[in-house]
C-alpha cells in the first residue's frame, strides 16, 4: 500500500537532485567516450532535471523571501523574547505581600491571621 502512494506522490527537490547526479554522471561518462548522439541526450537529461529541480526549490514555501525580510523577522522574534524574558524576571521577584501591603505599613506592622487577633 505505501509504495502506490509512492508512485503517485510529486518528485521532491532531493529526488530531482539524486536524479541530477545521476544524469551528470552519466553525461561526463558520455563526454569521455565521445559518443555524440548519446552525449546529446544525456545533455538533455541534464537540463530538464535542473529545471525541474529550479521549479520544485520555488515551490517550496517563503523560498524566494529576500534576505532582508527574514532578517527583520528574525529581529522582531528576538525583541519578543527580551520582552518575555523581562516580564519572566519582573514575575520572578514579585511579592504578593507585598503587593497587598498597605503603602504606608511596615513588613513587621502586618496583620497576622490566628489567635493573636482574639
Amino acid at each position: 500500500m505505501s509504495s502506490s502512494s509512492k508512485e503517485t506522490s510529486k518528485p521532491t527537490a532531493e529526488g530531482y537532485l539524486n536524479k541530477l547526479y545521476t544524469d551528470l554522471y552519466h553525461l561526463v561518462n558520455s563526454v569521455e567516450k565521445g559518443s555524440g548522439s548519446e552525449l546529446t541526450v544525456r545533455l538533455r537529461n541534464v537540463e530538464s532535471d535542473i529545471s525541474n529541480f529550479k521549479e520544485t526549490l520555488k515551490a517550496i514555501p517563503d523560498i524566494g523571501v529576500e534576505e532582508g525580510k527574514q532578517r527583520r523577522q528574525i529581529a522582531a522574534l528576538y525583541k519578543q523574547i527580551e520582552v518575555k524574558d523581562e516580564l519572566l524576571e519582573s514575575l520572578s521577584t514579585f511579592s504578593l505581600e507585598a503587593a497587598l501591603r498597605k503603602p504606608n505599613e511596615k513588613p513587621s506592622e502586618q496583620p497576622r491571621s490566628g489567635s493573636e487577633d482574639k
